[in-house]
């Protein structure tokens, strides 16, 4: 199997642990990913949340001048764009697309935003706990706020995908209202069904099938405590989220968004990236198409790169 994956954490692990991305210990590196014939990521840096906004602006730079540094040139590629994509894929080169997680540490200034833009972010998960300056998060039932909504627009101009994992129940609603206003596509890049496990953190299935209706994207992680009762996630949970979304119809806009390097503990049979080809197999077993499984793997989020970046 091919693998496209819409979120993982891993340029904040390689900061915070000194390890590089082409081989170590966390849940990516490119040697864990020689298994897939075509390998792509979009990987995020995280906003620490119990950082104040300026300090995490400023960590954000580190961060990304410690990601790029470590970027093997013949092996990997920043894509800012889908001719970058097209460019990278063609050199047998690992597409990567960089993600910001929480956009807190614009601190109130829009201009901030066009300043991620030009050093090549291209997703923005907007919230991520409680409330803050754009609106907000799961563990909440706070809208977007007045900042929030310019965040939005200015990424919908720019041409930053925005994010609405995290993101509480008005906000995504929202954002889905200004996404069809628009015309724009949005996703969820690491979000599982509520109607599978019933987290707060996961989408409704009526934000998922919007989602789709607007040619966005939904991914699904791999954290545990959203996919099943403590202790027992596992490949069959993955499988039942994503067999819930296929009945919903949103085939073509579901992808995986891992969440790797951003969860302590992974379900039970998948260790790192290297094992995600485990849930393929179990979900070709269950009957799944090899055409569904190559889109969910890679030709969906393939297609919704080339269509909106």
């Amino acid at each position: 199997m091919d693998l496209f994956d819409l979120h993982c954490d891993t340029p904040f692990e390689m900061y915070k642990k000194k390890t590089g991305l082409l081989d170590g210990p966390l849940h990516i590196s490119l040697k864990k990913t020689e298994r897939y014939p075509r390998y792509a990521q979009v990987m995020a840096i995280w906003t620490q949340h119990s950082l104040e906004s300026e300090a995490a602006w400023e960590q954000f730079h580190a961060i990304y001048r410690d990601f790029i540094s470590k970027i093997p040139p013949k092996k990997a590629a920043l894509c800012r764009s889908a001719a970058d994509y097209r460019q990278a894929a063609a050199l047998g080169k690992r597409p990567l697309f960089l993600a910001v997680e929480g956009a807190s540490l614009l601190c109130g200034k829009l201009e901030r935003l066009s300043v991620l833009y030009e050093l090549g972010v291209r997703f923005l998960t907007l919230v991520w706990r409680e409330t803050d300056i754009i609106g907000g998060a799961f563990d909440t039932s706070e809208p977007l706020t007045p900042f929030g909504r310019e965040v939005v627009k200015a990424c919908f101009a720019l041409g930053i995908v925005v994010d609405l994992s995290h993101a509480s129940d008005a906000v995504t609603e929202e954002c889905l209202d200004l996404a069809a206003a628009a015309g724009r596509a949005v996703a969820a890049t690491h979000s599982n069904s509520r109607s599978v496990y019933p987290h707060p953190r996961n989408l409704t299935d009526e934000a998922a099938k919007k989602i789709a209706a607007c040619g966005g994207l939904v991914g699904i992680s791999m954290a545990p405590q959203h996919l099943d009762e403590p202790g027992e996630a596992n490949i069959q949970s993955v499988c039942r989220h994503i067999q819930h979304d296929l009945s919903l119809g949103i085939g073509g806009h579901l992808a995986f968004g891992c969440d790797f390097d951003g969860i302590d503990k992974t379900p039970a049979g998948i260790r790192d990236v290297s094992d995600l080809f485990k849930v393929a197999g179990a979900l070709k077993k269950e009957g799944i198409p090899d055409e569904t499984l190559q889109a969910l793997c890679y030709g969906n989020a393939e297609r919704f790169i080339l269509a909106n970046l």
